[in-house]
């Protein structure tokens, strides 16, 4: 695969700065690929996944406050907020304001649009991104927040300056369904682990408006783009750390089981062929959240062949197996 623009100068070697790269690189592909193949109708097929990420974010966590018994304000929606922040961020405390009715802060560095900017048309990708996200969920939590973002790193700006008001004047009675724990929401304050919960969740909003409404080749396509490049990028990090390339490095220096809730194991019968168990799936079980086993299939029908290829190496995968409680891989050398 062509990564030609690309730059590999920098990549993440922390668990969470690679975490991050998950959704990042992700959404990334699914845009770069949507709009190469659709135009302006992939554009707006993106736009509007952003926009049910977002949304869903914030309802989700609207409905846990709710069913804490905690007031629906600015307070409580950031104490208790989804997405612990890639340590990276840079937020500083000159002009911060968080009130239950005010929230005003800036960002001057932002991992994602460094990301983002490595990549070709990857700041203009991730201008979408912001675009949309933010007024979802934040409107997703309560209808009458008013977010004013008219400056992002990704959109030419010096920082993202943040001016977010809900005011307790504005608020109406927000009816939603009744609030169900799911099981991958255990990941409580672990960086990594809430990264990963969102990078599932966003796919699985974006996989599932991608795949209606532009069929299942272009997210296919975008997956296998997004694999390859994690690949090439675990390659260049192990060489340049000389960290030796084989089997073992691929599983346990790689960013496969980042998420401390895999339990991932690994079994060498010989010296050509290494057997993986992990004891959850996470991408399964927020999949069954929103009935979308379906993408989940498709994703991991896809993701290892493809990270193998990215990595190049010689060894491949000898069969890859999933469900809702394991995911069972045998990698076999050439």
């Amino acid at each position: 695969m062509n990564f030609e623009g690309f730059d590999f100068s920098y990549i993440e070697d922390a668990p969470a700065e690679k975490q991050q790269f998950y959704w990042v690189g992700l959404f990334y592909f699914l845009a770069k690929t949507a709009m190469d193949k659709c135009g302006d109708t992939g554009e707006e097929v993106i736009r509007k996944g952003v926009r049910e990420y977002g949304r869903e974010r914030g309802q989700r966590m609207r409905k846990i406050s709710d069913v804490n018994g905690r007031p629906a304000d600015l307070l409580t929606l950031f104490e208790n907020y989804d997405l612990m922040s890639d340590p990276r961020f840079v937020h500083p405390k000159e002009g911060r304001i968080l009130t239950a009715e005010v929230k005003k802060s800036i960002t001057e560095r932002c991992p994602d649009a460094e990301m983002w900017g490595r990549l070709p048309d990857g700041l203009h990708i991730g201008s979408v991104f912001c675009e949309e996200v933010h007024h979802q969920i934040y409107g997703g939590y309560d209808p009458a927040i008013q977010v004013n973002l008219c400056e992002t790193l990704t959109n030419g700006g010096h920082q993202c300056r943040f001016h977010i008001y809900c005011r307790k004047a504005n608020q109406k009675e927000y009816p939603l369904p009744q609030y169900v724990p799911q099981t991958w929401e255990d990941f409580g304050n672990d960086m990594v682990a809430s990264i990963h919960s969102m990078f599932c969740l966003m796919y699985i909003k974006m996989g599932r408006v991608i795949k209606d409404k532009l069929g299942e080749e272009v997210l296919a396509d975008a997956i296998r783009r997004f694999c390859c490049c994690r690949g090439k990028r675990m390659r260049l990090l192990h060489e340049n750390k000389k960290i030796p390339v084989s089997p073992a490095s691929f599983l346990q220096e790689g960013d496969l089981f980042l998420d401390h809730r895999f339990t991932m194991t690994a079994k060498y019968l010989n010296t050509e062929e290494v057997e993986v168990f992990t004891k959850r799936n996470l991408l399964y079980e927020v999949s069954a959240s929103y009935q979308s086993e379906d993408l989940a299939k498709l994703y991991e029908k896809i993701s290892y062949e493809w990270l193998l290829k990215g990595y190049e190496e010689a060894f491949r995968l000898g069969s890859a197996e999933s469900g809702p409680n394991h995911i069972h891989l045998i990698l076999l050398r050439e």
